[in-house]
């Protein structure tokens, strides 16, 4: 079980012949957060289950004090999209997303005439930040097609710091490196720890 301020997840792992104990689990949050003087919106639960069988097992649906467990497909936590297939496409998609609304603003500072070096500092602290969220934890997971989609922002924003000049150059003088090589770092780095 996993405590956040406001937030609690729990997870179970089912042999195909065992019994999930999920309900009772949830049945002693409840009684505690009771207990503590607070209570647990069952609007805001969610539940995903995650099976690679080829028969997924019909398990009943959760309760709290009478409410079912929405089943979802995916959920965020702590700003990380699971989904129930353990596949990166919805995080990837709102990384991307997020990610290309900020580059308007920087396109409005270089319209201003903010130099490069400030433009590059925002980009760094703005936006690559926001493509590299969690990347330990999804980077050896995602397909290239994906990592290509993360790439394709960061040139986007090298085309506004610096018109002009290839996506190369442009990294030269941001000092900057691809982000599939800065993700792959924490791998040569650890590799043998």
């Amino acid at each position: 079980m996993w405590k956040f301020v406001d937030d609690v997840s729990s997870s179970e792992n089912l042999t195909s012949n065992s019994f999930s104990v999920t309900q009772s689990t949830l049945d002693s949050i409840d009684s505690w957060a009771t207990y503590n003087c607070m209570k647990l919106n069952a609007k805001k639960c969610k539940e995903l289950r995650v099976s690679f069988l080829k028969e997924t097992p019909q398990l009943p649906s959760l309760t709290i004090d009478g409410h079912v467990v929405e089943t979802v497909q995916s959920h965020k936590v702590l700003g990380l999209i699971i989904q129930n297939n353990l596949k990166w496409d919805e995080q990837i998609r709102s990384i991307v997303t997020k990610a290309s609304k900020r580059l308007y603003g920087l396109r409005v500072l270089c319209r201003g005439g903010v130099p490069p070096a400030d433009l590059t500092n925002i980009y760094f602290a703005l936006i690559r930040s926001i493509l590299e969220y969690c990347c330990e934890v999804w980077n050896y997971a995602i397909p290239r097609y994906l990592s290509d989609e993360l790439e394709r922002v960061q040139k986007r924003a090298m085309r506004i710091i610096f018109p002009g000049h290839s996506y190369d150059e442009a990294l030269q003088l941001a000092n900057c490196t691809r982000l599939s090589d800065r993700r792959n770092l924490y791998k040569y780095l650890t590799e043998d720890c």
